[in-house]
């Protein structure tokens, strides 16, 4: 039977509803694998609605594992039982060198992590299985009709996340710290444990939303569909104002920036951006509030610098951690050697995206999702050339989110956003 790992006002309401929703997600499980039977891209939009399930937990024969990866692995082996061959698995040959790469330095950092056990656990759920899921999707999303039922599916996944975030900020019901209730610092944490969890998810998500949006009015589509969006990008940006993640705000603004240079107009986008940041930085009150964010001078910013140095004087200590890292679940075990307990809490990854890579993965792993990525923005934009589509441009739109919330987050070591991150990989090469 699963357990619950949300905040604890969340989890006391949930308990009540135990046996109920134990055996409603013991029911979905069967659920899904008839689903994956009959219709696998149906199954595969399902997945998606489910992300964040991780949170509901299991132990089987002794195993840690999740309801999502359970749910994962049930319709990954139906569809390769309904294919009747192993050869199923098809992908990307752009990507079978830089995928084999990572699988590969990944699986090195299991064995160079001072834990190998939990180490295993998270190679598993953070890098064999996104990348399965990645296959899965390349393999039966073909028709724009699955497209955009995937499309609503990410969409639909983020409501109750934000809607709940939104409830929080008003009722402070449900958050996780007691230093983020009080109305005058409130940060809204929705299901997760801190607000750039929600952030993260949210973020290029709603970027997508916007970009979608914008194609929907473009081409005129149904009322009902404009409103839909509509409604989900508002409750989006609400929960993400209500986070006070400046990484997240920065992050959405410039997957918008992107969609509106390239599907709005170039020279509009670039005089507007211009005119805003000139009022900003003449306008002494907005100097005031902006300049400790951008010069890292305020005590986040020397925080995140302290641990950017402390990162890399570990990774130029020696060429075996140049080379290896940390390894998986390593970085908590460095962080000790040089933090300051009074000014910053212990941390499991060094909150860079890079350096995220480096020190779990090893150089191998960084170079090979460097790689991956060149060639999701090289393949995304050469397709948008071709044929002037504005599908690719918004996949590429989420991808800027996550990277440039990226250089001060950690958008890819969690659960749902690997699979998140994969799930936006497999799309920009649909």
């Amino acid at each position: 039977m699963f357990y619950f790992d949300f905040p604890i006002q969340t989890q006391s309401l949930l308990n009540q509803y135990w046996f109920l929703i134990n055996y409603f997600l013991l029911f979905l499980l069967f659920f899904l694998a008839y689903i994956s039977y009959k219709k696998t891209s149906v199954a595969c939009g399902l997945i998606i609605l489910l992300f964040p399930t991780y949170l509901f937990r299991t132990k089987i024969f002794g195993i840690p594992t999740t309801f999502l990866e359970l749910a994962f692995l049930i319709i990954f082996f139906v569809w390769i039982i309904k294919s009747y061959k192993l050869s199923a698995i098809s992908y990307q040959l752009n990507l079978k060198y830089p995928i084999a790469l990572l699988l590969l330095a990944s699986t090195i950092s299991i064995f160079t992590s001072p834990n190998t056990l939990p180490a295993l656990g998270l190679w598993k759920a953070y890098f064999v299985e996104p990348i399965l899921f990645f296959f899965l999707l390349s393999k039966t999303i073909l028709t724009p009709k699955d497209k955009e039922f995937i499309f609503w599916c990410l969409a639909i996944s983020t409501l109750p996340i934000a809607i709940l975030a939104i409830i929080q900020k008003f009722t402070g019901f449900g958050i996780a710290e007691p230093m983020w209730v009080d109305m005058a610092q409130r940060r809204v944490t929705s299901i997760f444990t801190s607000p750039n969890a929600v952030g993260l998810y949210l973020g290029p998500i709603t970027v997508i939303c916007f970009g979608w949006l914008i194609e929907k009015f473009k081409v005129q589509s149904s009322k009902f569909k404009v409103f839909g969006i509509s409604i989900i990008v508002l409750l989006n940006i609400f929960a993400i104002i209500f986070t006070k993640s400046q990484g997240t705000w920065v992050g959405v603004a410039a997957g918008i920036i992107f969609l509106c240079y390239f599907l709005i107009h170039k020279k509009l986008t670039i005089i507007s951006i211009a005119v805003i940041a000139m009022a900003l930085c003449i306008i002494p009150q907005t100097q005031k509030i902006l300049l400790p964010y951008i010069t890292f001078s305020d005590q986040a910013g020397q925080n995140r610098i302290a641990l950017w140095k402390g990162s890399v004087n570990y990774l130029i200590s020696s060429p075996k951690n140049f080379f290896f890292g940390a390894g998986i679940f390593g970085f908590s075990e460095v962080q000790e050697k040089f933090r300051d307990p009074k000014k910053i809490e212990p941390l499991i990854y060094p909150h860079n995206i890079f350096l995220n890579f480096w020190m779990e993965t090893g150089l191998l792993g960084l170079l090979a999702m460097c790689w991956i990525l060149f060639h999701f923005f090289k393949t995304g934009y050469a397709s948008y050339k071709l044929s002037a589509i504005s599908y690719q441009l918004i996949i590429m739109s989420a991808m800027v989110t996550i990277l440039i919330h990226g250089l001060i987050d950690v958008p890819y070591f969690k659960n749902d956003l690997s699979i998140l991150f994969w799930t936006i990989i497999a799309l920009g090469y649909l």
